[in-house]
């Protein structure tokens, strides 16, 4: 055999590097607590607005005036006359697009007659409000068992940042 020289021992990385605090559990705790709250808000906001027009709604008679169709993010503008008598021009996110909506074609719409041009939905949609509470029992069945799958591996996921941080990592 012959002889090697012994390389000099490797300082350990900072902390502060992406590598580690990307690997570190205090990072996924953060975030889930973080976005939690976010998502929870943005349910309960569309649970919200599907119980005031489920509950208060007024039926209107709708003109498209532009049709933009952008993937997801897709929505009609039309206007309408609310039962007092203001006229209405909004953006309808919440529309049907089988047919697919032309300029000039005339739909029934549900608006909030509290904030007729912020919460309008078009009519052959139907109730929303199932769809909104079966997210937000997946938003929280997420955020427990991410909760759960975090406190069991802990442990795990900060000896991979050390080992990171000394340079004894695999990946």
């Amino acid at each position: 055999m012959g002889w090697r020289r012994k390389r000099a021992p490797i300082p350990p990385r900072s902390r502060w590097l992406p590598g580690y605090w990307l690997r570190h559990p205090l990072f996924s705790l953060v975030a889930l607590l973080l976005g939690t709250p976010v998502l929870l808000l943005l349910e309960i906001d569309s649970a919200y607005r599907s119980h005031r027009l489920n509950t208060y709604g007024v039926h209107a008679e709708a003109t498209v005036l532009e049709v933009h169709s952008l993937e997801r993010n897709s929505y009609v503008v039309a206007s309408f006359t609310t039962a007092d008598g203001h006229h209405v021009v909004t953006q309808i996110t919440d529309y049907y697009w089988s047919p697919w909506p032309r300029v000039g074609d005339a739909a029934t719409v549900l608006y909030d007659p509290a904030s007729p041009d912020a919460i309008v939905r078009d009519i052959r949609i139907g109730d929303e409000s199932l769809t909104a509470w079966v997210f937000f029992g997946l938003v929280v069945t997420l955020v427990s068992g991410g909760g759960v799958s975090l406190w069991r591996t802990w442990s795990m996921w900060r000896e991979n940042a050390e080992d990171w941080r000394s340079g004894r990592h695999f990946a």
